[in-house]
């Protein structure tokens, strides 16, 4: 081929490769299937399943005046419902394991419409952990801004152009879930609330999550990150009414964090406050927190996971918002902090019936044990060395499985993986016998745990068991010793 067929070829080529492009972008910009430039009249819409591009187009193309922001913890919140409870026309916009920084990409294409009458915001410390100047390895954040000039990522993306196809040739009686704002993302249906599978996350996570507290943001980069993405939308919509609240995770992830990430647990009691703090220099901000909530966070059967609670939970919290219920103020911001570690020193655990408060007096003092309780066959096991200096006892450990326990002349013998304690009382080795734990001492968790009530029995005068109220229960040990 001489240089002019050469030409000749290339120029069609590309006025062909034009026209194609030309062919593809009208089609796109025609169909828009994620209806960026238009609520979609010419067919019923198929949303996407893919949040952080569908949220984009629900924000600029749609009539509404009240939006919900989030995480997954946001998920089930139910628009139709929502409008029932807080009034208004409302728009769900929350995206599962977003940070601060894609929450404020959508609430921000949504405010700057001008419609946003209230926000419902649900904010998670999680999403505040990131590199305050990060970019989303996940966001499109071409769809997010106001440049014509890259709209080419949306009308040549060819996961879009899939979209379009499917929304032009799937029939309306089908793919009802993505045809409808109230059921999309909504996981509440498919999700397998579970009390037992909750205890069993809990158990797997207090190993597996040793190492996640390694590499946590400082406090100084989590209230940088939360100045940037959450309050700067307060700052800039001051006609418009932001509730902001802490979703209830249960106890038991409050427990496991505090255990394996204590920085992180921190950061969270310190952001709470810092957040109210900022919050409370507006007078268009609530601030609900639910993380204290022992109805809702001990109810291990709401849960599908150690975090994600049902679509009744997400009903129960707007109600208590409008019923000004776990409502923040400067008065109580100290408290719930203080509340949510007292139910975490106080935490017991029975791996049949789920989570509950004990109370552990002994000679009217409280008795307090770094890890949690935990109920086995019925039977209350707590740390060994920590009841025993409570008890005034003498505490020996060979350090691998036999544990020594003396208080005056009476020795008893116990042994890792054995149900059974030896006493002897005096040096008479005849003077001996065996007595039923009730259940194996062994380690869960790095502590040596043992039932109470054996060892109450066998040094103290008395044991005594209150009856036990909705989520707590009160043991109280008198020894007998001078006061």
């Amino acid at each position: 081929m001489d240089n002019k067929g050469y030409r000749k070829f290339l120029i069609k080529f590309v006025a062909s490769a034009l026209v194609f492009a030309l062919l593809v972008g009208t089609f796109m910009f025609v169909v828009d299937p994620l209806q960026m430039y238009r609520k979609s009249t010419l067919y019923t819409p198929l949303y996407s399943s893919q949040e952080r591009y569908q949220n984009a187009g629900l924000a600029r193309s749609y009539d509404y005046d009240t939006i919900v922001l989030g995480s997954s913890m946001t998920q089930n919140f139910v628009p139709s419902y929502v409008e029932s409870v807080l009034g208004g026309k409302v728009m769900k916009l929350s995206i599962e394991g977003s940070t601060a920084m894609e929450q404020h990409a959508v609430g921000n294409v949504a405010l700057n419409t001008g419609q946003v009458k209230q926000v419902l915001w649900g904010l998670d410390y999680f999403a505040m952990r990131q590199d305050v100047d990060a970019e989303s390895e996940n966001m499109p954040m071409y769809m997010y801004d106001n440049n014509p000039f890259n709209d080419y990522e949306y009308l040549f993306n060819i996961s879009n152009l899939k979209q379009a196809w499917t929304a032009l040739t799937t029939p309306e009686d089908q793919s009802k879930a993505f045809r409808n704002l109230d059921t999309l993302r909504n996981w509440d249906k498919s999700a397998k609330y579970s009390k037992e599978g909750v205890l069993q996350t809990w158990e797997k996570a207090r190993t597996k999550e040793i190492g996640y507290g390694k590499n946590e943001f400082s406090l100084d980069n989590v209230k940088a990150v939360f100045n940037k993405y959450v309050l700067s939308l307060v700052q800039e919509h001051p006609d418009t009414e932001f509730t902001f609240y802490y979703p209830p995770y249960t106890i038991l992830r409050q427990q496991v964090w505090a255990e394996t990430n204590p920085v992180r647990a921190e950061n969270q009691y310190a952001m709470k406050k810092y957040m109210f703090e900022q919050f409370s220099k507006y007078p268009n901000v609530k601030v609900y927190d639910f993380q204290e909530d022992t109805s809702i966070t001990y109810d291990l059967s709401q849960y599908k996971d150690l975090s994600h609670h049902s679509q009744a939970i997400n009903e129960r919290i707007l109600q208590d918002i409008v019923d000004n219920k776990n409502r923040v103020t400067a008065e109580n911001v100290d408290k719930f902090n203080e509340e949510l570690q007292s139910q975490l020193d106080h935490l017991a655990v029975d791996m049949e019936s789920g989570a509950f408060s004990l109370f552990v007096y002994v000679d009217g003092e409280e008795a307090k044990f770094s890890v949690p309780a935990q109920v086995r066959e019925g039977k209350i096991l707590v740390p060994i060395k920590e009841l025993s200096a409570a008890l005034g006892i003498e505490f020996g450990f060979d350090g691998s499985s036999v544990v020594k326990l003396r208080k005056g002349d009476v020795v008893a013998t116990l042994t890792k993986g054995s149900s059974e304690m030896t006493i002897q009382t005096g040096e008479d080795t005849a003077n001996t016998k065996t007595v039923d734990l009730g259940y194996a001492m062994q380690n869960l968790s790095g502590s040596m745990m043992v039932t109470i009530e054996p060892i109450a029995d066998l040094f103290a005068k008395s044991f005594t068991m209150t009856e036990p109220q909705e989520y707590v229960k009160e043991i109280k040990i008198e020894t007998g010793s001078a006061q």
